[in-house]
């Protein structure tokens, strides 16, 4: 089986400056592997599809918040609905295990490894998925922020309805550069299938 692989360079993700392996098959999607080096970033990868795939590295891009050639293609109704299907399975997750923590619990800092993170605590890191989602990747498009809720649980149901709603709604070829920065409809919806699906297993360690 071969899948191919895009590769990105000098990107502050799990690492300050690292590098982060994609892939866009849906039946993948939302897939990343990260390092320090290209090769670290891929053998990640590697262990998280199947033992039959044969990883090709098919385009290559350097510096932070960039975008694939790949990423400037018109994203399909497939990419979306896995991408809505990833994110409920998640957030469903994610507050079923807040509902269930005591204070002290959300209070708890989360083992750390070699990889960056300034949000140490549960609590923290469930803000951190609302506000990136939300507060980030949304407005990185051009699409419509909302301000945050009192409560994290309210903030996380509140959140996901309004990426829900933003996502069927979004044309499939925007783009959009800012700041040297640049985002398509396509990199929206394979980074927000990855980012919270990575967060939560974070959170798992801790809870």
């Amino acid at each position: 089986m071969r899948v191919n692989v895009y590769v990105e360079s000098g990107v502050a993700m799990a690492y300050d400056s690292g590098t982060a392996a994609w892939v866009f098959d849906v039946e993948f999607w939302g897939l990343c592997g990260q390092g320090l080096t290209e090769t670290e970033a891929l053998a990640e990868l590697s262990m998280a599809l199947p033992r039959e795939a044969e990883l090709s590295v098919v385009e290559r891009i350097q510096g932070d918040e960039g975008a694939f050639d790949r990423d400037t293609e018109p994203a399909t109704e497939a990419e979306v609905e896995r991408t809505l299907e990833i994110l409920t399975q998640a957030r469903a997750e994610l507050l079923h295990l807040l509902q269930k923590s005591t204070e002290a619990d959300l209070g708890r800092p989360i083992p750390q490894d070699a990889h960056f993170a300034g949000w140490s605590t549960i609590c923290e890191r469930a803000w951190h998925i609302a506000d990136t989602e939300s507060r980030y990747y949304l407005p990185s498009l051009g699409l419509p922020s909302k301000p945050r809720a009192q409560t994290l649980v309210a903030e996380l149901s509140e959140s996901a309805e309004h990426v829900q709603k933003t996502l069927r709604t979004m044309l499939p070829n925007m783009s959009r550069s800012n700041g040297g920065e640049l985002w398509t409809s396509t990199k929206l919806l394979r980074r927000l299938a990855w980012h919270e699906p990575g967060e939560l297993a974070a959170i798992r360690q801790g809870a």
